[in-house]
């Protein structure tokens, strides 16, 4: 950090000036210049070319004192450090230099010890704010790399999740997106494995990222995500509350996607695109008619372009289980064991049994649409560690609900298995840092679980359940236990009084350490160090 920081000096008083120079550069490496002006005109002039972080300035100078040089530099929009150095106790200087906001205001003759005691004052200042500003840009490069992750997770959200317009339109500005529009929509699209093409969804997903900016007229936005390893998701956005000419202008837009894919990429794709709304709200519904048109036949992409609506007088395309028994079965996978999950799973097979009329291949679809949310769920919370393979064509061969749900079960033990696994590494990981911080802090007599807890950024109560899962002891008797052994290796120091050991163990009260320790050991201190 040597020669990192800067200082001017303005004062007719070359004795003074001199004086204060040689010692600021004697007491502080960590400064490398300080330059000197004989009133505020030529300390301005210099300051403007060498821009130093610190100003001493007389007030009581030729041409420009130093409340002139402040209110010049403040007027130019500078706003450098400031210490006052006057020959005379004036109030009025006094009062004037608070409303320019100066550092501080020291009376001739100056005392070296404080001009020391303020310039390290001000240089504390002045790193703070710098590892301020070194933090936030450090931060905002972070956002910037993690904002593809944070947008994707927007995108899973919203297509997912009830929000309402606020909250979608919150969300999209904090990860610098505008959804704000008249009319919305959502088209899925998939490319066709073939034996010809096994890697059709790669060569489709590179040919939709070169022409997305060209497909669409300029008021279109258009929105891109991933659902799984082959479907793309489009979220389009327009300015024009018509949602027909929507329709119309994305259909046509589409189409030519498609054909230009077949065309250019060699890739046969299809796709489906829901219906049009009004507010940001409708993405969510959008992209569930998309899917259902998509998934209509088995999951199984369609040559062409397809649209909610010419199918969706079919009432099987309406088909789904409560909405409170799919969250009940979305969040038990993360946290219960299998047999609440199948519990969940027998009453989903109570409800779709009650739908007479409904044909099997839509319940199959529900179930296919249920599987890609919770392996999409996994992939997001845990990334490429979430590797789990699943074989959805044993899920389209089924012929009934019997062995559609006998499939869905054997995949939910798969993924509450992946769940327990990768929560069980995260809690050993959690309570091996809580330890090291317990370790760090045996000393404080006011430490507890909620000091450890703010710094993992987890809850208390998680942090009590996991350390007694991991550890097979609380908190409490971890951080009691760890304390007695330090006192014990310490007793074993005779220097050492025990009062003080106490205080190093975190007892501020040595009779309490003293039945602590007892307790513990079946002696008291003195009897154990006594032998």
């Amino acid at each position: 950090m040597n020669n990192q920081y800067s200082l001017l000096i303005a004062d007719d008083d070359e004795i003074t000036k001199e004086g204060i120079r040689n010692y600021l550069l004697r007491q502080f490496p960590s400064i490398g210049h300080v330059w000197t002006a004989r009133d505020g005109l030529e300390a301005y002039e210099v300051f403007e070319k060498k821009r130093p972080d610190i100003i001493f300035t007389d007030i009581a100078m030729p041409r420009c004192d130093g409340l002139e040089l402040i209110e010049t530099l403040h007027q130019n929009g500078y706003s450098p450090k400031v210490v006052i150095i006057s020959a005379h106790e004036n109030f009025s200087y006094a009062q004037n230099a608070v409303r320019l906001g100066v550092g501080d205001y020291l009376i001739k003759p100056v005392l070296p010890v404080k001009i020391k005691e303020i310039t390290q004052k001000l240089l504390d200042e002045i790193m703070r704010h710098d590892t301020f500003l070194k933090d936030i840009g450090e931060m905002m490069s972070k956002y910037q790399e993690s904002l593809p992750i944070l947008r994707e997770r927007f995108f899973h959200s919203l297509i997912h999740e009830e929000l309402s317009e606020k909250a979608i339109q919150e969300k999209a500005k904090l990860v610098e997106l505008d959804l704000t529009g008249k009319s919305y929509t959502v088209a899925v699209l998939k490319a066709a494995r073939t034996q010809e093409c096994r890697n059709a969804p790669e060569k489709f997903a590179r040919f939709l990222s070169a022409v997305i900016g060209t497909v669409f007229p300029p008021d279109i936005r258009a929105y891109r995500m991933m659902i799984g390893s082959s479907s793309e998701v489009l979220i389009l956005v327009s300015d024009d509350p018509d949602t027909r000419r929507l329709f119309r202008t994305v259909n046509a837009s589409l189409n030519r996607l498609l054909a230009g894919a077949k065309k250019h990429a060699f890739v046969q794709a299809g796709g489906a695109l829901g219906r049009q709304y009004g507010s940001a709200e409708g993405i969510r519904k959008s992209y569930r008619e998309a899917m259902n048109t998509l998934l209509a036949d088995g999951g199984r992409p369609p040559g062409t372009l397809r649209n909610y609506e010419d199918i969706s007088q079919n009432q099987g395309m309406e088909f789904r289980m409560s909405t409170e028994l799919e969250n009940s079965l979305l969040q038990s996978v993360k946290y219960q064991p299998y047999s609440r999950c199948a519990e969940l799973i027998d009453r989903m097979a109570e409800q779709a049994a009650s739908f007479q009329n409904v044909r099997f291949e839509y319940i199959k679809t529900y179930f296919l649409k249920l599987t890609v949310l919770i392996l999409r769920e996994l992939q997001v919370t845990y990334g490429e560690k979430a590797d789990l393979t699943v074989r959805f064509d044993g899920l389209f061969a089924t012929q009934d609900l019997e062995s559609c749900l006998s499939w869905f079960r054997i995949f939910i033990g798969n993924i509450v298995a992946c769940y327990q696994k990768f929560n069980e590494e995260k809690g050993n990981s959690l309570v091996n840092r809580a330890k090291h911080i317990i370790n760090d802090h045996i000393s404080d007599s006011d430490f507890n679980i909620d000091d450890v807890a703010s710094v993992l950024y987890i809850s208390s109560n998680y942090l009590r359940q996991i350390f007694r899962q991991q550890s097979k002891e609380s908190f409490v008797e971890y951080l009691t236990r760890v304390r007695m052994e330090k006192a014990m290796e310490l007793l074993r120091d005779p220097t050492i009084k025990i009062q003080d050991i106490a205080e190093r163990t975190g007892y501020s009260n040595q009779r309490y350490f003293s039945v602590c320790f007892k307790k513990h050991f079946g002696k008291t201190p003195t009897e154990f160090r006594s032998g």
